[in-house]
């Protein structure tokens, strides 16, 4: 019995370790800094079962610049340990770009049937993305972001964070106002990877 014991914590352990696929990280410059965010983002792909969300396995990390998907997604060194769930949650919505460019048939269908109900959206500003399209983009990415960080860090505190953003506010807004909504629009043109 005790052997059995032994081998089913080796087992748990093991899947644990690898929940999520092999990423490879590396730096713009090789600071300080931008090394000291690849533990936290190794720990994070440990400590969570990422592999729903894995569509890019390279990863950059560079100071002072706005985390961007493409070409090479990238992050900043804003994180530190206190910031992890909300590095997760940037690494997420970054992947999630590649999953909607991987979808850009039914990105269109659904950025149009949003374009009806939100005639006019911001843009260029704290509220919205840089551009137009950008901001309805926002919509399906972050509307993503949030239910996928709720099926990780529970409900409450995915909507906490979202809250707690400071850029695409209007967008997060929607997305926490508006969820059934965007949910089954969503839905309805297959790109649903949460729900």
């Amino acid at each position: 019995m005790r052997n059995l014991i032994v081998l089913l914590l080796a087992t748990l352990s093991f899947s644990v370790l690898a929940q999520s696929p092999k990423v490879e990280i590396d730096t713009k410059n090789n600071s300080d800094r931008e090394k000291a965010v690849i533990p936290l983002l190794e720990e994070l792909l440990e400590e969570y079962d990422l592999s729903k969300w894995i569509f890019t396995k390279k990863v950059r990390i560079e100071e002072r610049v706005i985390p961007h998907s493409h070409p090479i997604l990238t992050l900043n060194t804003r994180y530190g340990r206190e910031d992890k769930v909300q590095l997760l949650s940037t690494f997420i919505h970054e992947q999630l770009h590649w999953y909607v460019d991987d979808n850009t048939d039914w990105e269109k269908k659904a950025i149009a049937e949003f374009k009806t109900k939100y005639k006019d959206v911001p843009y260029k500003n704290v509220a919205g993305a840089r551009d137009e399209y950008s901001t309805y983009l926002h919509l399906i990415v972050c509307y993503l972001e949030y239910r996928s960080m709720a099926s990780l860090i529970g409900e409450k505190d995915a909507k906490q964070l979202m809250w707690n953003q400071t850029h695409y506010t209007w967008i997060y807004n929607k997305v926490i106002d508006d969820m059934a909504y965007i949910g089954k629009v969503l839905k309805k043109n297959k790109l649903n990877l949460v729900d």
